[in-house]
């Protein structure tokens, strides 16, 4: 195979079996055919073609009576993407039923129509399986929200927090995301059969009628005027899923940073039989984090090709149209990928706490600088405490000196807070704002949006 998701060795690394059964190759073609069987049924109902021949044509619409040779054949003579499909369906039906498949329709309405399908087949999949990621980080926002952990800015050690709190982000977006997901089947799962310029002209009087018959059995939705050139539904679909990757991005980011060796404070869980390095056995890499990196990168990539998709000549423009054959199919196999490896890297997370307890010691407590500046600033006012602890910071970084100790020696210092007084203000504990109580209001807050998911 000359792409790496469909590869018959590697390919259960980059994607998942469930969601590549909605993009086969045999799928899209059933999607056609259960379209111009549905279309002609539909027609037979309004007396637009024969009743005798709508019945051949949906006894017939299965892709095991089509001839790949054919069509294989076919295609490298007509060089049409649809036309072969076609020849092959009408020379499996009987007694001229072939002659009224397509009646009225033209490609471009199978095509995005079946696209639409496999869009709203490949949402149901990631949006289980996103809820079911929310629900493994809110578990273990729940279990960790007490647990006191660094809290970095600019890759420097900033102030306390918990790892339940960090946990709690990632819940929280991941909610913003299905909350997103939410809304695009009203705008993106949207019916085409709308004829060669969008009239319609080539359905008759019942156009109407037949395009939302069409759209009720197939379950998408009828738009009031042809999309066949507006392809914005088809962008916010992968834009939804460009804002998904990066959310998963940050995840696997910040376990693989977490668990450096200088800091392995976290892990991901590691089978016996996973290898690290090919040379080195000790190595315990974050395999699943640094590979969801890596496809995050190409879902994201793909939210610009949808963009530039949308850039249409007059009302029909293929040039464009078919990267969509790309982008969508390429994007919900990989993030589908992404989710799975977060939901077992979270769900299984080794989280060291002696490794936590060590590192926020590491500063001797300059970590709590705020608190303690913010308590000096009562007496002497909050910009002169900021200038005389960044003094005192300094020079005990130059000198070597634990944070406690330059504290407890500093002239400046010395008479504005007793030892009592600056021990308590070094508990890390007890500068927690209000991190356990987000980690709960996350909580509440995704349970309460969750009433209204549609799975």
């Amino acid at each position: 195979m000359a792409h790496i998701i469909d590869h018959s060795y590697y390919k259960d690394s980059w994607g998942t079996p469930e969601m590549r059964a909605v993009f086969d190759d045999e799928r899209r073609f059933q999607r056609w055919l259960d379209f111009w069987a549905e279309l002609a049924l539909v027609q037979a109902e309004d007396g637009v073609i024969p009743k005798e021949a709508a019945e051949e044509i949906k006894r017939k619409a299965q892709v095991e009576n089509l001839d790949a040779a054919f069509i294989r054949e076919e295609l490298g003579k007509a060089g049409h993407t649809l036309v072969p499909v076609l020849r092959a369906f009408e020379r499996a039906c009987d007694n001229g039923a072939g002659e009224w498949i397509h009646y009225g329709a033209t490609t471009q309405d199978v095509q995005d129509t079946a696209l639409a399908a496999e869009m709203k087949d490949a949402w149901s999949i990631l949006f289980k399986n996103l809820k079911a990621l929310e629900e493994t980080c809110l578990e273990q926002a729940e279990r960790y929200k007490n647990l006191v952990i660094v809290g970095r800015t600019h890759n420097q050690h900033a102030l306390p927090m918990t790892l339940g709190m960090k946990l709690a982000t990632f819940a929280a977006e991941i909610r913003r995301t299905l909350e997103r997901f939410k809304d695009v089947p009203d705008r993106a799962f949207f019916i085409m059969l709308h004829g060669g310029v969008g009239t319609m002209a080539g359905l008759g009087p019942d156009a109407k009628a037949i395009a939302q018959r069409m759209a009720d059995r197939l379950g998408l939705v009828y738009p009031p005027v042809s999309w066949a050139s507006a392809r914005d539904g088809v962008a916010e679909f992968l834009s939804v899923l460009g804002i998904c990757a990066g959310t998963m991005g940050r995840l696997a980011n910040e376990i693989f940073q977490l668990s450096r060796t200088e800091l392995g404070e976290v892990h991901e869980p590691m089978p016996a039989t996973m290898v690290g390095s090919s040379t080195m056995p000790h190595k315990r890499n974050a395999v699943r984090s640094e590979f969801s990196g890596t496809m995050v990168k190409i879902v994201m990539n793909n939210v610009t090709l949808g963009l530039q998709s949308m850039v249409v000549s007059h009302e029909r423009d293929a040039s464009v149209w078919r990267l969509d054959w790309h982008t969508v199919p390429e994007s919900c196999i990989m993030l589908d990928r992404v989710i799975n490896h977060m939901r077992t890297v979270v769900g299984g997370l080794v989280v060291n706490e002696d490794k936590i307890a060590e590192n926020l010691d590491l500063t001797s407590g300059a970590i709590m600088s705020e608190a303690v500046m913010f308590k000096l600033g009562e007496k002497v006012g909050k910009q002169s405490a900021h200038h005389v602890l960044h003094e005192v910071i300094m020079e005990a970084a130059q000198s070597g000196k634990p944070f406690r100790q330059a504290i407890g020696e500093s002239d400046a210092l010395k008479d504005k807070l007793d030892p009592a007084e600056l021990e308590a203000l070094l508990d890390y504990r007890d500068y927690l704002g209000t991190a356990v109580a987000q980690v709960e209001d996350t909580i509440a807050l995704s349970r309460s949006l969750s009433q209204n998911d549609p799975f």
